[in-house]
């Protein structure tokens, strides 16, 4: 019997432990722990921040600045146009593909050298093309960025060449990447490891360049939770690298794991310690955190009953998925208050009808609803004839339904009649003055 108990407790303790394991939360990384001087991780989906330091201290971005050179070109010109290099194009700085005169690439594999090689050059030559000048395409970026939501960021040029007045922060680039991540062509271009382009008339030799992201590709070893490890990351498939000498190294990457995509971005540190410490970021997110829908898009989330309507009552929805990010071991609980607008008959399908506020733990926000199927007004000629032709309406009901109809018809005939009346007794009046 005590051999019984001893077992019992045993298991009993075990199974507490694999509890008490399994609901374990890391705490985030110490900002000792993270060796760039400003870093950032956003939960993409939500936007939510779940680690920062020095999320909004002015940094300047290096080539990272590309992402919204990028996002601009794939917003405003068609893939498959071809870019001629123009004779009096000028030579730029760092890195390149060394465009040469009279070269042509289609503004595809110009996107994928911009962002998989990092060319300055192609950085050019698309603002050239977009906007016809380096200066006025600064300006789209700078009013693109305004859009997006980024309030620390000024840029002065397509490339990140450096410039004391091209500036951004950890938090406006997490907001660009996850704007730029939306589109389907940059979350392609951005995940592949290599880029080889044809020969031209001008360059007779393949150009074949890796990606500057090394996580997409790499095996070399760094030191990560105290073993050696690649730098390839199998989870990560984006975005974008930086480097100049006032900026020191700098990375945006992004990652999905769990169903979780993450943006992390680490500013001015090493070379290895930026991948380092992005996957720190990474894994933190990835290991601590969870997703949970809280209402779907255009899925009935209440009805109201509407009087004199065919359909008797409106149902309504949000527009898009509500989720909220908490950590593994939390339940979701939420909030939810509808107010709908003065409504007037007919309301048609999509409708704005009123607004929900959700609140989820310390976050409150306002959300659209709309109609969810047409609500018409049983007072119409059509619904009137539908009920008149209904095989269900039986023959006491129809002959009512057309008296009420003639009776309606006979007031509007009365109310024309006195009208043209009134009209012509006006006239008569004007004609004797």
């Amino acid at each position: 019997m005590k051999l019984k108990n001893r077992i019992l407790f045993l298991l009993f303790i075990i199974f507490m432990s694999i509890q008490s394991i399994s609901y374990a939360i890391e705490p985030p990384p110490t900002q000792e722990e993270i060796s760039g001087e400003a870093a950032i991780l956003m939960e993409n989906e939500t936007g939510k921040i779940l680690y920062e330091k020095n999320a909004y201290k002015k940094m300047y971005p290096a080539s990272t600045t590309k992402v919204m050179t990028a996002l601009l070109a794939l917003e405003k010109l068609d893939l498959d146009k071809k870019i001629a290099v123009p004779p009096d194009f000028p030579q730029v700085d760092g890195s390149s593909m060394y465009l040469l005169p009279g070269e042509e690439f289609t503004v595809n594999d110009l996107i994928r050298a911009l962002l998989i090689h990092s060319s300055n050059d192609v950085a050019v030559l698309l603002a050239m093309e977009i906007s016809g000048s380096v200066e006025e395409f600064v300006k789209l970026m700078n009013e693109r960025a305004v859009e997006i939501g980024c309030t620390g960021t000024h840029y002065s040029n397509p490339h990140g060449l450096h410039d004391d007045n091209h500036y951004t922060t950890v938090y406006d680039m997490a907001l660009i990447s996850r704007e730029a991540m939306k589109n389907e062509t940059f979350r392609k271009i951005v995940a592949e490891p290599i880029l080889i382009l044809e020969p031209t008339d001008k360059t007779p030799e393949k150009r074949i360049y890796n990606n500057t992201n090394r996580f997409l590709w790499s095996n070399e070893p760094i030191v990560y939770k105290n073993q050696y490890i690649p730098i390839k990351y199998d989870a990560v498939d984006g975005i974008k690298t930086g480097f100049t000498l006032e900026a020191q190294k700098c990375l945006a990457s992004t990652g999905i794991k769990n169903g979780i995509r993450m943006i992390a971005v680490v500013y001015k540190t090493t070379e290895y310690d930026v991948f380092r410490d992005s996957r720190r970021l990474l894994d933190y997110g990835f290991d601590n955190f969870k997703i949970v829908k809280v209402l779907s898009a255009m899925e009935q989330l209440g009805k109201e009953t509407i009087k004199h309507s065919v359909q008797k009552d409106l149902k309504y929805a949000v527009t898009q998925d509500i989720s909220y990010i908490t950590p593994i071991d939390t339940e979701v609980a939420y909030n939810q208050k509808i107010e709908l607008d003065e409504l007037k008959l007919p309301i048609e399908k999509g409708q704005k009808v009123g607004k929900a506020t959700i609140t989820i733990g310390d976050d409150t926000k306002e959300y659209e609803l709309v109609a969810l199927d047409d609500v018409e007004s049983v007072f119409t000629f059509k619904h009137l004839k539908e009920l008149i032709t209904s095989k269900e309406t039986n023959h006491i009901k129809r002959n009512i339904l057309i008296g009420i109809i003639v009776f309606i018809i006979l007031i509007i005939i009365l109310r024309i009649v006195r009208a043209n009346i009134k009209r012509k007794k006006r006239k008569k009046r004007y004609k004797k003055l």
